[in-house]
């Protein structure tokens, strides 16, 4: 993904910060040391060599620290002006670390560390493995001894892995899963629907704690989780809207199924594709076998990601279907807080009344946002879900017949009505939909 975007672009560097209880400064910066060095990702480099791309690895380097004293107040916002500076620009991923650090002092001694680190060294999912281990250290103290998980596969290991026998074969089987599924997606699902100066995109945000409890409430039914929930309705109502039989979404993925890879810092994020055809059943019913079909699907990723997107798009040229534009789910709940969040304890007496009163608490608004979200045309964030669901949409508007904020209220009221009555028809949860003036916003 880095290697198709503009060489000046910093919006996919990751930034996190945490709080210092004890230390020097030089004690602090031996803690993210230890960090680098026990990540080789955190120490790699990329360059072009005979038309392709060698990691390196370095066994020395320094690490550059911008070290300032911070305004008073709350220490999120004092450290954001700091943490911006060691965010904002490119990195040069062919020379120095793909790492940046800062330290926040109050009356000059550390009180905060910024961590910026290259999205080709490290993806959402493993950004957090990198902060939580870095919370780990700080606790611990300069004089402590911090408990931390045995490291898994590194970078360097996993390559050789995927250079394998074994690794070819788990490659092979993604691309025939992958094959088998673009073969007969609908060309809606596929086909590009803007030109290079349509760069204009509809973003809307919904922050609702009636999505929150329903889908909780499904994800109890239908055997999944809250995000399944999310992705089964979101398919369902997709399919809807565009008249079709089933829709397919690209979901992002952290990729890590073995005991060797749930640990691993490093770009390691693939795409799932995940294909769900409405059907003669209820809404539990549906949601189960959405869980199953995604299950399915997250265990056909690992591919190289060129090659994939090369037969993506052979598939759909061989097709008549002109490629690129693509429907992506995105969870972005990286943290251990958000990750082991309890759910709810639900009263399915209570649930239908509760339900309706969290409907009048919903917020919709539109983010001010010039995000493009190169080649995709329906990229649906899931921000935060605890006692309210926060989702992000960014919409083309030649593609769907509502707009980005229209698609989130119906998405809200199809799983809402299928909390209150699992054993709701499919059909008849997406009646109202079908009912709407279709058409408006197409070109």
């Amino acid at each position: 993904m880095i290697r198709w975007l503009p060489a000046d672009d910093d919006s996919l560097n990751q930034l996190g910060w945490a709080p210092v209880d004890s230390g020097t400064v030089a004690q602090v910066c031996d803690m993210v040391r230890l960090l680098v060095e026990r990540h080789e990702s955190l120490r790699t480099t990329y360059a072009e060599h005979e038309g392709g791309l060698v990691q390196h690895v370095a066994a020395s380097g320094e690490i550059e620290f911008l070290i300032d004293e911070l305004e008073p107040g709350d220490l999120a916002q004092a450290i954001a002006p700091l943490g911006e500076r060691i965010r904002a620009g490119a990195f040069d991923n062919t020379a120095g670390l793909p790492v940046r650090a800062a330290i926040g002092l109050r009356a000059g001694a550390p009180a905060v560390v910024a961590i910026a680190a290259s999205h080709l060294a490290v993806d959402g999912w493993s950004f957090q493995i990198v902060m939580d281990e870095l919370r780990t250290v700080l606790a611990a103290g300069p004089d402590g001894t911090p408990h931390l998980r045995d490291r898994s596969q590194q970078p360097v290991d996993r390559a050789g892995f995927e250079a394998s026998e074994a690794g070819a074969r788990r490659e092979k089987r993604t691309l025939d899963y992958w094959a088998r599924q673009t073969n007969v997606v609908p060309a809606s699902m596929l086909a590009i629907t803007s030109g290079p100066e349509q760069l204009d995109r509809d973003w809307a945000h919904i922050d609702s704690p009636a999505l929150a409890l329903a889908a909780h409430a499904l994800a109890e039914r239908g055997g999944g989780n809250t995000a399944t929930a999310l992705l089964g309705s979101t398919a369902l109502l997709l399919a809807t809207f565009l008249g079709e039989p089933e829709a397919a979404l690209r979901v992002i993925v952290a990729t890590r199924f073995k005991p060797e890879d749930e640990e691993l810092v490093g770009a390691f994020n693939q795409n799932a594709i995940v294909r769900l055809q409405i059907a003669e059943e209820s809404a539990e019913q549906f949601l189960t076998r959405t869980a199953r079909t995604a299950l399915n699907a997250y265990r056909h990723t690992e591919t190289c990601p060129v090659r994939m997107e090369e037969q993506l798009e052979e598939i759909a040229r061989r097709r008549g279907i002109t490629p690129g534009g693509y429907c992506f789910f995105n969870d972005l709940r990286f943290s251990a807080e958000e990750r082991n969040a309890p759910a709810p304890a639900i009263d399915p007496m209570k649930l239908p009344a509760q339900l309706e009163e969290a409907l009048a608490r919903t917020s919709l608004t539109s983010p001010d946002s010039e995000g493009r979200q190169s080649g995709a045309k329906f990229f649906l964030f899931l921000d935060g879900l605890r006692d309210s669901c926060a989702l992000t949409l960014c919409t083309d508007p030649r593609f769907l017949p509502v707009s980005a904020g229209e698609f989130l209220q119906e998405l809200e009221l199809v799983m809402v009505r299928a909390a209150q009555n699992p054993d709701t028809p499919v059909d008849e949860l997406v009646d109202r939909v079908r009912r709407l003036p279709q058409g408006t916003r197409h070109d």
